[in-house]
């Protein structure tokens, strides 16, 4: 199952949090995908990454 570290947004800041760029705060890295507050999460690599849509800037 992924988890936020997975997540294309995600920036470590130690072994078990890190910064959740979509979102603007702290996050668990070992966090549920499913439980992303936002539902912001986009894999960071895979086949399914690059068809995402995620580039809305």
């Amino acid at each position: 199952m992924p988890t936020c570290q997975d997540c294309r947004f995600y920036t470590a800041i130690d072994e078990l949090k890190g910064e959740c760029f979509s979102l603007g705060f702290e996050v668990h890295g070992k966090t549920d995908s499913k439980k992303c507050p936002e539902r912001a999460f986009r894999p960071n690599k895979g086949p399914k990454s690059k068809k995402s849509g995620a580039h809305n800037h």
